[in-house]
């Protein structure tokens, strides 16, 4: 069932706006959008945690209710200090992103040596993921809340860049109607 794209596109163009806005408030402010993160991360995991807590207390649960309650304990604590002081949250969640990208690095190129195809590529990227997981990690907490906001800046624009361009070309999809 097709249907015609209509009034629709200024939705998506005032959309993509806002989003275009949001990146660049987040790459003109590292801080403000390192605060933020953090108050999200720690939003999440308090949520977590008390989920998992009710979800381990109540009678719903019949196996690993242990676990499910001590996992629901840490994720209260976690998002609760993460709450208090969410500049550590978001440096936490850097410094996760970092380790993260520095194994995968290395685990790529590993692939790239023992593997047979694709090695320039898998050795490419081993090594960007090494060096960015390297800076993450090794970096003072200044450069990485600007690195993050770096990312989550870049991600915005590029998002609303594709949600304005949607927008227009629905507007003249509209209009050949």
């Amino acid at each position: 069932m097709e249907t015609e794209p209509g009034p629709a596109w200024g939705w998506i163009l005032a959309y993509g706006v806002l989003v275009v806005l949001i990146g660049s408030l987040a790459l003109g402010n590292p801080l403000a959008t390192g605060l933020a993160t953090g108050f999200l991360l720690g939003v999440m995991l308090l949520t977590y945690g008390l989920v998992a807590l009710i979800s381990g207390l109540s009678s719903l649960s019949k196996r690993g209710r242990w676990i499910e309650a001590l996992l629901g304990l840490l994720g209260v604590a976690a998002g609760g200090f993460v709450l208090f002081a969410p500049f550590a949250g978001a440096l936490s969640l850097v410094w996760a992103i970092g380790f993260w990208l520095f194994v995968a690095g290395i685990l790529e190129l590993v692939s790239a040596i023992k593997g047979s195809h694709d090695r320039g590529w898998r050795f490419a990227l081993g090594l960007l993921d090494i060096v960015l997981g390297g800076f993450l990690l090794f970096s003072g907490p200044a450069s990485s809340l600007v690195f993050l906001a770096g990312i989550v800046g870049i991600s915005f624009l590029l998002r609303g860049v594709f949600l304005i361009i949607l927008a227009l070309g629905l507007r003249r999809l509209s209009r050949s109607l």
